[in-house]
């Protein structure tokens, strides 16, 4: 078995609430949940099935929830000692916060409700745990199709700050051949 990049879910929490405070922004719980499903659906897709966190979500009638992060983040953020992720790490969550991080969470769960790995788990029944397989195969099409993604290479995009103060990705320009 694998060990996934990120050590508890509870990392990838804590990274995605970081970056929204230095971008000046609040991140709702439940779009906190929502990117973290993203990350683990495009991670899958990207690597042929492996977890990005070492985590599962469960189908809700709110979305996409990892129900321990869930229940510690939705009234308040605890006080946790962060652990330092490795910067493909770190660049790839940059990647899924470049991608997703600007939308409301109101407009990201209409977009992963329509998305058929939770569909699918959601019709089973409440609380029922989207299958890590079909997240692979469902985000493997649209990785392919979007450009941040599917051009993510680990380890080769860094983060800078744009002159506004904002964090970017950023890539070594490489002209497309004809």
């Amino acid at each position: 078995m694998e060990i996934p990049p990120v050590d508890s879910v509870f990392d990838a929490a804590e990274w995605f609430l970081d970056t929204a405070l230095n971008d000046g922004e609040y991140l709702q719980p439940m779009k906190m949940q929502y990117l973290m499903f993203l990350a683990q659906g495009y991670y899958a897709a990207l690597t042929q099935g492996k977890r990005f966190i070492p985590a599962v979500f469960l189908a809700t009638e709110r979305g996409p929830v990892e129900p321990n992060s869930y229940r510690l983040y939705g009234s308040e953020r605890p006080v946790l000692q962060q652990r330092r992720m490795n910067r493909v790490t770190a660049s790839f969550l940059q990647t899924i916060w470049a991608r997703f991080g600007a939308y409301s969470p109101d407009y990201i769960y209409r977009l992963i409700s329509a998305h058929a790995p939770y569909v699918d788990a959601f019709a089973s029944g409440q609380n029922t745990e989207i299958n890590l397989s079909a997240m692979a195969d469902f985000y493997a099409g649209r990785a392919e199709k979007d450009e941040r993604l599917k051009n993510a290479e680990f380890g080769t995009t860094r983060i800078l700050r744009s002159q506004t103060g904002k964090a970017v990705a950023v890539k070594k320009w490489i002209p497309q051949k004809k």
